[in-house]
């Protein structure tokens, strides 16, 4: 552990890991609890939960052929999909954190950065907070009260790019990293650092599950750790290298890890008494972005597709050629992705496959979208939309918009 003010020894790490690491997480955001039993409406976080799963069990978003329900002119880069918490849409971009209204688009707030500082995280939401990274004259994480206005700033020593992640709602922390190396546990409700551990290289993508924590390097390393309390902190259980930078991570219930790499495939890490070794590994495709993790299938989006992997063997299911490079989103029994073509647009897929071979299918695509340009963020489904933004064209302005059954 390594307090705020104090050094981390690496050996003290290290020394946890043992020698088979060097082979190869549902809490409040995104849980089942407060809802039906059978997932929640909305998709608070990036990748739906703090597990980074990318799926919702309750089937969410439009059944049938959409039109646009509203939309709505977004400037500057947006820095991942839209989240929904509730009855409200959020998106982030460099300049500007907005809320919108989920039924009709109307802007209900929204907060710029300061000069020479940005946004650098897509948006996490609970009960309590909204929460993204920030860079420049406050690094670190702030959070804001859901009316938009700053409840608190957690420092931390670089950009946070990875999404904040708090795997319980009734357990006052969250877990946030950043492109120094950092991993740290940060007080919900005033923004206070716990403790601080120290990994090798920046953190690209983050996930919990309960007690447990796995970060993920641009350098290829993920890193699993138990959170042992205020006091302990954390200690190290198992840690892996891998050839491309660390995408997406994804815990499953039984704590194995799927981890999809930059130019490197994906694989399922095991967990438990072989934790760390490689479960089934796929050199193609490589995610860009989030996986989706569902009860049977692994699904990843990697520029050129849409590849289906058994969850268990990892075996090839089925595939669905486009340019697909944003990352798919799953609800029930529909996995979503976005088209970032220039003519793209939306498409809605049975996440069975349907009938056929591959990339040659009868009944995969349920429905497809055209919208005005290409696709720029990964589709979120929420309620009885979906939310995505696309670029306007040769002409138009970049537009968050929303989709809904006719």
């Amino acid at each position: 552990m390594t307090r705020p003010d104090a050094d981390l020894s690496r050996r003290t790490f290290l020394g946890t890991l043992g020698t088979g690491a060097a082979a190869g997480l549902a809490g409040c955001v995104g849980g089942d609890e407060g809802s039906t039993g059978d997932g929640r409406a909305d998709w608070p976080h990036p990748y739906f939960s703090p597990e980074g799963t990318g799926y919702n069990p309750r089937a969410t978003g439009p059944a049938s052929n959409p039109g646009e329900s509203w939309g709505v002119e977004v400037n500057g880069i947006e820095l991942a999909r839209p989240v929904v918490f509730g009855e409200t849409v959020y998106l982030a971009t460099s300049e500007r954190l907005r809320a919108f209204s989920v039924g009709d688009g109307t802007e209900l707030w929204s907060v710029e950065s300061d000069p020479q500082s940005g946004f650098r995280s897509s948006v996490t939401v609970d009960s309590e907070r909204v929460y993204i990274g920030y860079v420049g004259t406050r690094t670190g994480v702030l959070a804001f009260t859901h009316d938009g206005e700053e409840a608190w700033h957690a420092p931390t020593e670089s950009s946070v790019w990875a999404p904040v992640v708090r795997p319980e709602p009734d357990r006052d922390r969250l877990y946030a990293s950043d492109t120094a190396g950092n991993l740290y546990r940060v007080r919900a409700s005033d923004g206070t650092v716990e403790w601080r551990e120290e990994v090798f290289g920046p953190v690209r993508s983050l996930a919990a599950r309960y007690d447990t924590v796995v970060a993920g390097t641009e350098g290829g390393e993920v890193f699993s750790f138990q959170d042992e309390g205020v006091e302990r902190g954390a200690t190290g259980r198992w840690r892996t290298k891998h050839p491309g930078g660390v995408q997406s991570l994804a815990i499953a219930e039984s704590n194995d890890v799927f981890a999809g790499f930059f130019g490197a495939g994906v694989a399922r890490l095991r967990g438990g008494l072989r934790a760390g070794a490689v479960d089934w590994y796929h050199e193609d495709p490589s995610p860009h972005g989030s996986l989706v993790v569902g009860p049977r299938r692994v699904f990843s989006t990697d520029g050129t597709g849409l590849d289906a992997f058994d969850k268990r063997a990892g075996s090839p299911s089925w595939a669905a050629g486009d340019d697909f490079f944003a990352p798919p989103a799953g609800a029930g029994d529909t996995v979503f992705v976005s088209d970032t073509s220039k003519s793209g647009g939306v498409v809605a897929y049975d996440a069975g496959g349907g009938v056929g071979f591959d990339d040659t299918r009868i009944g995969a695509e349920r429905w497809r979208y055209d919208l005005a340009g290409r696709a720029l963020t990964g589709p979120t489904p929420a309620g009885d939309a979906l939310f995505a933004v696309e670029s306007g064209g040769d002409d138009g302005p970049r537009r968050l918009v929303a989709l809904r059954a006719e």
